[in-house]
């Protein structure tokens, strides 16, 4: 008998101390602890929109774990599925920042405790409970959590239940770019509904081409392909329609957390209902609320801080001009092409 569908997502990743760099009282620079993790970021944005989420992943024993376990559960994320361990410290990544909010990280994750993740870890329970079960590539670079992810990924497909995959690469951490694609085509291969950076798709589908690199990717079992452009917006693909959705403009104070925050949006319209995929309009409306989620995250500093309610993305979509609706995407679009809009629905 199916288990009954608690959540909406169950996220399965890493969770992650964001350093984001700000200025003491006196002036002097310094790094403000954040909360983050792209696949917690998406729990908690799914949470935050009104959707049920559930965390699956392990944190140090230590005051970073707490703080991670504590803002996901204040926000609504069940999270029983997080670990804690002494084995291992909470992974950290520092952030820097440029003028433009654009960010670097500088991942501190050797033996971090989110890596030693294993199979006998996976709460299965969690995920055959869900809708929908949401994954990044990070995980997969390790022997110990790769293989409890896929596991997680094999329960979710007997349970009948749709998988997501962010691929939210970091070349930092890769030792080669041979081996980075390899595992982010990986997370691809099993993924319903995935979701790339512009540069991403270049490097997955081989080709600068979008219109070619989208069809490249859109292989069986995709049902929905997302391609986010920064500042420019975002491509929907279904299997039968393609649409561009332009950026919105406002004021930016850093881009951590963007592309989680469109990613939870994309992921609550999915698990509500599957019917906005059928339609042109459907999956414009679906794509223009993930980009004004993503770009209301980039009015706020850090990661999970900045995900908005659906009451704040819902303010933004309709502050927005008449102009910033959903077109057909079209060859001769040129995605990269900067536009007026600073929200960038990027990249974690």
């Amino acid at each position: 008998m199916p288990e009954p569908q608690r959540f909406d997502v169950a996220a399965l990743g890493e969770l992650v101390i964001d350093l984001i760099p700000t200025r003491a009282a006196d002036g002097t620079a310094c790094f403000a602890p954040k909360p983050g993790g792209a696949p917690g970021n998406v729990a908690v944005g799914v949470a935050r929109l009104g959707g049920r989420a559930a965390m699956l992943s392990k944190v140090g024993d230590d005051a970073f774990g707490r703080i991670l376990i504590e803002t996901l559960a204040s926000n609504g994320v069940a999270t029983e599925g997080v670990l804690a361990t002494g084995d291992g410290n909470t992974s950290l990544a520092a952030v820097t920042v440029a003028p433009d909010g654009e960010r670097e990280f500088l991942l501190y994750r050797k033996g971090s405790a989110d890596s030693t993740y294993a199979v006998g870890d996976v709460a299965a329970d969690a995920i055959r409970s869900a809708r929908i079960l949401h994954v990044g590539s990070l995980w997969l670079g390790e022997p110990v959590s790769g293989a409890a992810q896929r596991h997680a990924v094999r329960i979710a497909r007997e349970a009948g239940a749709l998988v997501s995959a962010d691929v939210n690469l970091r070349p930092s951490l890769w030792r080669s770019a041979d081996r980075m694609r390899a595992v982010a085509l990986e997370a691809a291969a099993e993924a319903d509904i995935l979701k790339v950076a512009a540069e991403e798709l270049t490097l997955m589908a081989d080709t600068e081409d979008v219109e070619e690199g989208v069809a490249r990717l859109m292989s069986p079992p995709r049902r929905l392909l997302a391609v986010t452009f920064g500042a420019g917006g975002a491509m929907l693909a279904s299997r039968d329609f393609q649409v561009r959705i332009p950026g919105l403009t406002v004021k930016v104070a850093d881009t951590v957390g963007c592309g989680d925050a469109f990613m939870a949006s994309l992921l609550l319209d999915v698990a509500g209902s599957a019917a906005g995929l059928a339609s042109e309009e459907g999956l414009i409306q679906m794509g223009r609320r993930a980009v004004a989620a993503g770009a209301f995250a980039a009015t706020v500093a850090g990661a999970m801080d900045a995900l908005p309610t659906s009451a704040q993305r819902d303010a933004l979509l309709g502050a927005a001009t008449a102009g910033s609706c959903g077109e057909r995407a079209s060859a001769d679009a040129d995605p990269g092409a900067p536009a007026s809009a600073q929200g960038r629905p990027h990249r974690e």
